[in-house]
Protein backbone atom coordinates (compact mmCIF):
# COMPACT_ATOMS: atom_id res chain seq x y z
CA UNK A 1 0.00 0.00 0.00
CA UNK A 2 1.47 3.17 -0.89
CA UNK A 3 -0.58 6.76 0.91
CA UNK A 4 -0.39 9.38 -1.55
CA UNK A 5 -1.02 13.30 -0.54
CA UNK A 6 -3.59 15.02 -2.29
CA UNK A 7 -3.91 18.70 -2.52
CA UNK A 8 -6.53 21.30 -3.47
CA UNK A 9 -5.66 24.72 -4.85
CA UNK A 10 -8.03 27.71 -6.00
CA UNK A 11 -6.39 28.17 -9.27
CA UNK A 12 -2.60 28.02 -8.85
CA UNK A 13 -2.84 24.10 -9.29
CA UNK A 14 -0.27 24.40 -12.46
CA UNK A 15 1.93 27.53 -11.23
CA UNK A 16 2.30 25.32 -7.59
CA UNK A 17 3.14 21.85 -9.83
CA UNK A 18 5.62 23.78 -12.33
CA UNK A 19 7.07 25.35 -8.80
CA UNK A 20 7.66 22.48 -7.41
CA UNK A 21 9.36 20.11 -9.98
CA UNK A 22 11.68 22.84 -10.75
CA UNK A 23 12.70 23.10 -7.06
CA UNK A 24 12.43 19.73 -5.61
CA UNK A 25 13.52 18.19 -8.96
CA UNK A 26 10.70 16.51 -9.82
CA UNK A 27 8.79 15.67 -13.11
CA UNK A 28 4.96 16.41 -13.74
CA UNK A 29 4.01 13.22 -15.82
CA UNK A 30 0.31 14.19 -16.60
CA UNK A 31 -1.59 16.88 -16.27
CA UNK A 32 -5.18 17.35 -17.01
CA UNK A 33 -7.01 20.79 -17.14
CA UNK A 34 -11.14 20.64 -16.90
CA UNK A 35 -11.04 21.51 -20.82
CA UNK A 36 -9.61 18.02 -21.18
CA UNK A 37 -12.89 16.38 -19.39
CA UNK A 38 -15.59 15.09 -21.70
CA UNK A 39 -18.39 17.55 -21.66
CA UNK A 40 -15.92 20.67 -21.61
CA UNK A 41 -18.07 22.58 -23.96
CA UNK A 42 -19.86 23.37 -21.45
CA UNK A 43 -17.42 24.68 -18.92
CA UNK A 44 -16.93 28.31 -18.78
CA UNK A 45 -13.62 29.66 -20.11
CA UNK A 46 -12.32 29.71 -16.30
CA UNK A 47 -12.82 26.51 -15.24
CA UNK A 48 -11.27 25.00 -18.41
CA UNK A 49 -8.22 26.52 -17.55
CA UNK A 50 -8.27 24.75 -14.11
CA UNK A 51 -6.49 21.86 -13.49
CA UNK A 52 -8.82 18.24 -12.76
CA UNK A 53 -5.87 16.65 -11.88
CA UNK A 54 -2.13 16.08 -11.78
CA UNK A 55 0.73 13.92 -10.57
CA UNK A 56 4.39 15.05 -9.34
CA UNK A 57 7.32 12.11 -9.23
CA UNK A 58 10.29 12.72 -6.89
CA UNK A 59 12.62 10.02 -7.40
CA UNK A 60 15.87 9.41 -4.81
CA UNK A 61 17.39 6.82 -3.55
CA UNK A 62 14.59 5.12 -1.42
CA UNK A 63 12.00 5.15 -3.95
CA UNK A 64 9.57 7.67 -6.07
CA UNK A 65 7.37 9.90 -3.96
CA UNK A 66 3.98 11.32 -5.53
CA UNK A 67 2.43 14.52 -4.96
CA UNK A 68 -1.15 14.45 -6.67
CA UNK A 69 -3.36 17.58 -7.25
CA UNK A 70 -6.15 19.92 -8.95
CA UNK A 71 -7.85 23.23 -8.56
CA UNK A 72 -11.04 23.11 -7.24
CA UNK A 73 -14.07 23.64 -9.55
CA UNK A 74 -14.70 27.81 -9.69
CA UNK A 75 -18.22 26.79 -8.44
CA UNK A 76 -16.60 26.08 -5.18
CA UNK A 77 -14.31 28.58 -4.36
CA UNK A 78 -13.31 30.27 -1.55
CA UNK A 79 -12.69 27.45 0.05
CA UNK A 80 -11.28 27.49 3.35
CA UNK A 81 -7.39 26.80 3.62
CA UNK A 82 -5.92 23.41 4.56
CA UNK A 83 -5.93 23.31 8.81
CA UNK A 84 -3.85 20.24 10.28
CA UNK A 85 -1.73 18.74 7.58
CA UNK A 86 1.48 19.61 6.58
CA UNK A 87 3.53 18.18 3.47
CA UNK A 88 7.37 17.10 4.65
CA UNK A 89 10.16 16.77 2.96
CA UNK A 90 13.43 14.81 4.71
CA UNK A 91 16.29 15.54 2.91
CA UNK A 92 20.00 13.68 3.44
CA UNK A 93 22.18 16.69 4.18
CA UNK A 94 21.69 20.46 5.70
CA UNK A 95 22.40 22.00 2.83
CA UNK A 96 19.28 20.43 0.81
CA UNK A 97 17.51 21.07 3.29
CA UNK A 98 18.75 25.04 3.52
CA UNK A 99 18.29 24.94 -0.77
CA UNK A 100 14.47 23.34 -0.39
CA UNK A 101 13.19 25.80 2.27
CA UNK A 102 14.46 28.82 0.69
CA UNK A 103 12.72 27.89 -2.02
CA UNK A 104 9.57 26.91 -0.67
CA UNK A 105 9.52 29.73 1.70
CA UNK A 106 10.02 32.46 -1.06
CA UNK A 107 7.04 34.55 -1.39
CA UNK A 108 5.60 32.69 1.61
CA UNK A 109 5.33 33.23 5.46
CA UNK A 110 8.19 31.50 7.72
CA UNK A 111 5.80 29.63 10.50
CA UNK A 112 9.28 28.26 12.08
CA UNK A 113 12.66 29.08 10.46
CA UNK A 114 15.38 26.65 9.81
CA UNK A 115 17.72 26.04 12.84
CA UNK A 116 18.93 22.92 14.05
CA UNK A 117 16.71 21.51 16.70
CA UNK A 118 17.45 17.85 19.34
CA UNK A 119 15.90 15.80 16.79
CA UNK A 120 17.54 17.54 13.40
CA UNK A 121 20.65 19.21 12.00
CA UNK A 122 17.77 21.66 10.15
CA UNK A 123 14.36 21.83 10.50
CA UNK A 124 11.90 24.42 9.16
CA UNK A 125 8.18 25.32 8.36
CA UNK A 126 6.68 27.54 6.11
CA UNK A 127 3.64 28.20 3.76
CA UNK A 128 4.63 28.75 0.32
CA UNK A 129 2.99 31.62 -1.87
CA UNK A 130 -0.03 29.14 -3.17
CA UNK A 131 -1.02 28.26 0.63
CA UNK A 132 0.24 25.15 1.40
CA UNK A 133 2.10 24.40 4.50
CA UNK A 134 5.40 22.77 4.36
CA UNK A 135 7.93 21.00 6.88
CA UNK A 136 11.93 20.33 6.02
CA UNK A 137 13.68 17.91 7.94
CA UNK A 138 17.18 16.63 7.72
CA UNK A 139 17.20 14.45 10.44
CA UNK A 140 19.71 13.51 13.19
CA UNK A 141 20.64 9.56 13.26
CA UNK A 142 19.69 8.33 16.63
CA UNK A 143 21.84 7.11 19.24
Amino acid sequence: MRLNPYVHFDGQCKAAFDYYAKHLGGVVPMSMSYADMPGAEDKSDEAKKRIVHTRLELTDATGTFMLMGSDFPPSMKGQPPIHGISLTLNVATPEEAERIFTALSDKGEIRNPMQETFFAHRHGMCVDQFGMPWMVNCEKTPT
